[in-house]
């Protein structure tokens, strides 16, 4: 299951461990250089860092079961400033852990957050 907008690309599914697993992704046909990819590697690392101790620290307090997420940047993503991508990237979730609560039937192109 996915969601995408401009910047991101979110694919989850539910898991049967006892945590939650992200997965990073940086394409490198978008970011040539390792030392590139390994920064914006870190700084949506750093972004879920912050969204997990702003929901308790953990995944379980936000979802009760847990869940795997791979992130994948898309070129827009380049283009914003670090405060601009947080948001972004902490909106995205918390529709899909929130407003959503993972539900397995949503599929969208793109995502719109009703407010």
């Amino acid at each position: 299951k996915k969601l995408v907008n401009s910047d991101l690309i979110i694919f989850y599914n539910f898991n049967q461990l006892p945590n939650c697993r992200f997965g990073i992704s940086t394409p490198r046909r978008l970011i040539k250089k390792a030392v590139q990819r390994n920064y914006y590697k870190r700084q949506i690392k750093h972004m879920l860092n912050i969204f997990f101790k702003h929901n308790s620290g953990n995944c379980q307090a936000i979802s009760e079961k847990h869940c795997d997420l791979v992130i994948i940047i898309r070129p827009n993503f380049l283009e914003n400033k670090f405060s601009a991508k947080k948001k972004l990237l902490q909106d995205s979730l918390d529709y899909l852990f929130k407003k959503k609560r993972l539900n397995f039937n949503l599929r969208k192109k793109k995502s719109t957050y009703d407010s």
